[in-house]
């Protein structure tokens, strides 16, 4: 069973760091898989979704999202994340008005992204049980047992708020 040190040393995740404040610290630590890395690199470059929602442009809200996660700042459940389905060894979903994301929690305040998308695509085509499976088969695969794996569905399995 491979620790969070293996899983990055062989390149399976790659940290994502959010520039904070000079009197802040890093309270919670954030992971994504090398293709979510490349997605979030295109939604960096400027890519916008195909109707719009939020006020912000798409890059300017995941900052936020990532800024407040890794900040530690409180963050709204069922508006800034969920569970997918209240299931141990849930699949969680970070979003924002024009993007979701998709990963699970390796530890208590401790994220890994593996997909994003659209949140129209999302909803439209309900994408939801396609993320989910192809992330539980993902953990599969890494060899990710419950070691690495919160059990629980609830905001505070997952955060400490």
């Amino acid at each position: 069973m491979p620790t969070i040190s293996d899983l990055v040393a062989s390149g399976a995740i790659v940290k994502i760091e959010v520039e904070l404040s000079a009197h802040e610290q890093q309270l919670r630590l954030l992971y994504g898989t090398p293709s979510f890395v490349a997605w979030l690199e295109e939604i960096l470059a400027g890519a916008v979704p195909p109707r719009p929602l939020g006020e912000l442009s798409p890059a300017q809200q995941i900052d936020d999202l990532f800024y407040s996660f890794l900040s530690g700042a409180p963050l709204v459940f069922n508006r800034q994340f969920r569970a997918i389905r209240a299931e141990d060894n849930a699949v969680w979903e970070l979003k924002t008005a024009d993007v979701r994301i998709f990963g699970w929690f390796m530890a208590k305040d401790c994220f890994v992204a593996v997909f994003g998308n659209w949140a129209d695509i999302i909803k439209d085509h309900d994408l939801y049980r396609g993320y989910r499976i192809a992330i539980r088969r993902l953990r599969r695969e890494l060899g990710i047992d419950a070691t690495l794996c919160v059990k629980g569905g609830a905001p505070d399995d997952v955060l400490s708020i």
